[in-house]
């Protein structure tokens, strides 16, 4: 029997995820790099693992066989990565068979830590399928929006993110946890997503030269119609209920 009261908490930083291990679902939220990849990924047909770090990669790349490992240039050995940690780097990259690796810490950490919670369900979500995934978590009674950040910052991509699927989980019926996510979702509320490419973590793609990174991420909001599940090292996209698009408003940005 569910709880008459359901409510949403939004967080950030991969160890947040150790403060919601009585949660029945989490969403891991990574907008500029891992998040929209893996959505990126699953979208396209791909098989994607997630990797929390370096090290990992190099198991599961080694389990898998041919896999195409894709991290941050900053954050591997040389060679370990053979493309970049971002939706625009899969471009022409799909070999079938050929399984993805992801190691694109924060956000990756941040999935990696979210699956050992305890949670019923871990999901990955961007600004590509907010409605779906806000379909998917409606179905728990507690649910936890958790943010990668950007270095010591709560990003303003991510609390976008967050903030506009709990808006949607307030309109299924549930409250905020607590006055801070109420904040977020206010704060939030009618943002176009351009806005996002304004933040410290677009200006960080730009100045690496990966500005069509950003232009990705801000080009495509709610186009993907399944939510994303976190099982096994593994992500797997779900088709969303039926009438998810059909929120209050519509919720298009």
């Amino acid at each position: 029997m569910k709880n008459q009261r359901r409510t949403v908490v939004i967080d950030a930083f991969p160890d947040s995820a150790f403060r919601y291990r009585a949660c029945d679902a989490v969403a891991c939220i990574d907008v500029m790099l891992a998040s929209t990849t893996l959505v990126t990924a699953a979208e396209e047909g791909w098989r994607a693992f997630v990797a929390a770090g370096v090290d990992e990669a190099r198991s599961l790349a080694s389990r898998l066989g041919d896999a195409l490992v894709a991290g941050g240039p900053e954050g591997g050995a040389r060679g370990t990565f053979e493309i970049a940690d971002g939706p625009c780097a899969l471009a022409g990259r799909r070999v079938p068979g050929r399984p993805l690796v992801l190691a694109s810490p924060p956000g990756t950490e941040l999935i990696a830590n979210a699956a050992g919670t305890g949670a019923v369900t871990v999901y990955v979500a961007s600004f590509r399928n907010l409605t779906a995934t806000a379909a998917a978590l409606a179905r728990h009674d507690r649910v936890a929006l958790l943010a990668a950040g950007c270095r010591d910052e709560f990003s303003c991509e991510d609390q976008m993110g967050a903030a506009w699927i709990a808006e949607r989980l307030l309109g299924h019926g549930f409250e905020p946890e607590d006055p801070r996510t109420a904040a977020i979702v206010r704060r939030w509320s009618g943002i176009p997503a351009s806005l996002a490419g304004w933040g410290n973590s677009a200006a960080l793609l730009r100045r690496s030269g990966r500005g069509n990174e950003v232009d990705f991420v801000i080009g495509h909001v709610d186009d993907v119609a399944s939510s994303l599940v976190f099982q096994g090292s593994e992500v797997r996209a779900e088709a969303a209920p039926v009438g998810a698009n059909a929120g209050p408003g519509g919720w298009t940005r």
